[in-house]
């Protein structure tokens, strides 16, 4: 799950030869083969990895600059095979950290829509970087799926996390970062620590994650620890 840096507002093509390329390679890869796809049924993977906004190529990245993306296919309210891509923002509540869920939604895009101009569900052909990202992980997948020793998981890798201290006690480990002091972000929630700024190390995570399995909520919601997430459900999705 290592980090994809984009700039620090989305890339927005506006020139219609973009948006006509998006289109081309949209009916190429998807709706040429939407109906072998929709005889086939969802596919039982799930790709997850996460994105760094206007950051340097550092292993630390602070949280509030971090989202985290998933993509995977399943069927609508209407019985229609559709493929998400879910964007979330993390943060921290309470003693937990929270990645997900309805309150942290970016976005929730059906691929398999054809993209038009606009928000919504569908993808907008001028947003370069992230129809790139959807038709590239959406292409990952497929070849995943056609390859059954292609490597994957049960279970979802995430970021060592640490938080920003005023001082640590001799007990707790801790590293440094510029002029901060950093202790694991865990023993903070735990010992209920003041801390500031969250960062997630993202040294050795893999750019894509490969998820096995056919259930799709249990595979993208959890807990781990003092962390909670949850990359199925979003406010733009019915609840089940």
């Amino acid at each position: 799950m290592s980090v994809l840096s984009f700039p620090a507002s989305p890339v927005r093509v506006l020139g219609g030869s973009a948006g006509s390329l998006v289109l081309q390679r949209w009916r190429r890869q998807i709706a040429g083969r939407s109906g072998p796809a929709e005889r086939r049924g969802p596919r039982p993977f799930a790709l997850v990895g996460c994105r760094a906004r206007a950051t340097q190529s550092e292993r630390l990245v602070p949280l509030e600059r971090l989202s985290f993306v998933a993509l995977f296919d399943e069927r609508d309210d209407d019985d229609r095979l559709i493929t998400r891509l879910v964007g979330v923002r993390a943060g921290v509540v309470g003693d937990k950290l929270i990645i997900g869920g309805r309150n942290n939604t970016l976005f929730d895009k059906d691929i398999r829509s054809a993209p038009c101009s606009g928000n919504g569900r569908r993808l907008d052909p001028r947003d370069a970087e992230l129809c790139e990202l959807a038709l590239g992980w959406e292409q990952h997948l497929e070849r995943v799926n056609r390859h059954p020793h292609y490597p994957r998981r049960n279970m979802l890798r995430w970021p060592a996390w640490w938080c920003e201290v005023a001082a640590a006690s001799a007990d707790v480990p801790t590293r440094f970062y510029g002029a901060r002091t950093l202790v694991p972000l865990e023993t903070a929630l735990t010992r209920s620590f003041p801390f500031g700024r969250v960062f997630a190390d993202v040294a050795g995570l893999p750019k894509r994650q490969v998820l096995a399995g056919a259930d799709m909520q249990r595979l993208l919601c959890g807990t781990s620890g003092s962390l909670t997430f949850d990359l199925f459900q979003t406010r733009f999705r019915r609840a089940t």
